[in-house]
């Protein structure tokens, strides 16, 4: 059993090229993989290992000047989802388009997981849950009555504000993933006029709440994320389709055609037919083996990459 870590910190760092290097070799050494973007505002990462290497990765960071006393999250898997380790530097944590425009430190007050679930308890008519992820995660997963993303991608907040001011006036909190999106969110809702005192972010995202509330609490189906696992399962219910034939379904998968790679959902059953691709072109482009991508862990009747193993049913 693999440990995932799922972690951002706002911190002002004046050499990150620095802490790139010594980040790939502490990460390196502790033979972790996943993804962390280090830039002159902070961190933001996920990152996969056994149990002792991720427990050593936290004590590290706790240890560290800027990184101590970071919120992480923490979930596990029967594999390491992350192929490699990737440690780079970037203008932004987070690619928003607004990063010039905001000022990060005026953004949204943080509310904990416990009390969301007080105020969603209560039904209260003036709460407005704003998804703050890309659309395609909203779909498979998300709180009860929580507004659906009018953007494909984060990246387009910006061009999709005037949706967003049917909301003014009202109590709003954002959610994520892990958090991250919904601090320079709030930062641009606020500069947009949108009124401090009535927004709120969730704490730790999605992530800390099913932690503290499972099956039990307002999050119902999945909750997507960026790794090979490609979502976590929080309840029993599926709230999507087969892309291909419209039957119940909430599995994610990526086209084995290396050349689409295309992200959609597909039941077993299609992806036995359509051997892992999303369409009879790419079903047919993947004859010759040259055109087609590694097996991943949802592939069907596909060997397992890590394990060697045979998977009949998608991981989540």
């Amino acid at each position: 059993m693999k440990h995932v870590l799922l972690y951002y910190k706002f911190v002002d760092l004046q050499h990150p090229e620095n802490i790139v290097r010594r980040h790939k070799e502490v990460c390196k050494a502790l033979q972790l993989k996943g993804r962390i973007l280090i830039s002159k505002d902070g961190i933001n990462g996920t990152v996969g290992g056994s149990k002792e290497a991720i427990k050593m990765y936290k004590d590290y960071m706790n240890q560290h000047q800027f990184f101590k006393d970071i919120d992480f999250k923490e979930s596990t898997s029967e594999f390491n989802p992350f192929p490699r380790l990737s440690v780079k530097e970037r203008e932004e944590l987070v690619t928003t388009e607004v990063r010039d425009e905001i000022n990060i430190c005026n953004r949204a007050q943080h509310i904990k997981p416990k009390t969301l679930h007080k105020w969603l308890e209560k039904d209260q008519d003036d709460l407005v849950l704003l998804d703050m992820r890309n659309d395609y995660e909203w779909e498979i997963g998300r709180f009860k009555d929580a507004v659906r993303p009018p953007m494909k991608y984060f990246r387009d907040l910006k061009e999709s504000m005037e949706f967003y001011e049917q909301y003014k006036g009202k109590k709003i909190v954002m959610f994520c993933t892990g958090g991250i999106r919904c601090e320079p969110a709030s930062a641009w809702f606020i500069e947009n006029g949108f009124d401090p005192n009535n927004l709120y972010q969730l704490e730790g995202g999605i992530m800390k709440y099913v932690d503290k509330y499972g099956s039990d609490g307002f999050y119902v189906g999945k909750c997507f994320v960026f790794d090979d696992r490609m979502a976590i399962t929080v309840d029993d219910n599926v709230l999507s389709d087969c892309d291909l034939c419209g039957q119940e379904c909430d599995v994610y998968r990526n086209c084995k055609n290396r050349k689409c790679n295309k992200l959609f959902i597909g039941c077993e059953s299609c992806m036995r037919e359509m051997k892992n691709t999303c369409s009879d072109e790419c079903c047919e482009y993947i004859q010759d083996p040259e055109n087609q991508r590694p097996p991943a862990p949802n592939h069907v009747e596909e060997k397992h990459r890590n394990k060697g193993v045979m998977k009949k049913e998608a991981s989540s």
